[in-house]
């Protein structure tokens, strides 16, 4: 069993992770929160305090608590994104976040969401599928849906890796040619000393 202590450490670290994983710092954090103060969210990464009630509450009614899974924050169980931010595509996902970091109500991503659900249910029951298949479509659609925030999470990274790689190609040309210079003038200084010698010699 755990101690009360690891437990209150646990969740110190996953909230340090939801301000990181929403490229935030403690002070933003602590004013979405309706905080005057950012010291109690300083002192709770520090461990030097509890998440108090307060806390959770204040959580709960931000709208931290529509993106972020209160009970994987509570005890580190199941995802960290609630349901709405994994349905999101990647560019979505960025603007609920940075909406939600500036206090912001997301409440349209819930409409949007929700008038989409109701369009598609439409749809499926007009081509006549059984609860199961249309319970069935809906879970895959999730899954695909997911997949494609995956994939363009991948895809953006692919594309920083590729420019990372092509700076480097690009440093390595440059180091290539400035050694090609310096074994010119090694070859030049070379041959001035024989020339040198020669005519010492005569």
């Amino acid at each position: 069993m755990k101690t009360n202590k690891e437990k209150i450490s646990e969740i110190s670290a996953r909230i340090e992770t939801i301000i990181e994983c929403c490229a935030t710092v403690p002070n933003n954090f602590a004013k979405v929160l309706g905080y005057t103060r950012a010291q109690t969210i300083y002192d709770i990464l520090a461990r030097k305090c509890a998440p108090s009630y307060d806390f959770f509450n204040r959580f709960t009614d931000s709208e931290y608590s529509a993106i972020i899974n209160l009970r994987w924050l509570l005890n580190g169980e199941g995802e960290m994104w609630t349901d709405l931010m994994r349905r999101l595509s990647h560019d979505d996902q960025i603007e609920i976040v940075d909406r939600v970091n500036h206090g912001v109500l997301i409440s349209e991503f819930q409409v949007r969401e929700s008038a989409e659900n109701r369009l598609m249910d439409l749809a499926l029951a007009e081509k006549g599928f059984s609860s199961q298949q249309y319970n069935y479509i809906k879970g895959q659609l999730a899954k695909v849906q997911t997949e494609n925030g995956k994939l363009q999470e991948r895809a953006a990274n692919a594309d920083k890796y590729y420019d990372t790689v092509m700076e480097q190609a690009k440093e390595i040309g440059r180091l290539e040619q400035r050694i090609a210079d310096l074994e010119q003038r090694l070859e030049k200084s070379a041959g001035s000393v024989n020339t040198g010698d020669t005519a010492n010699v005569g």
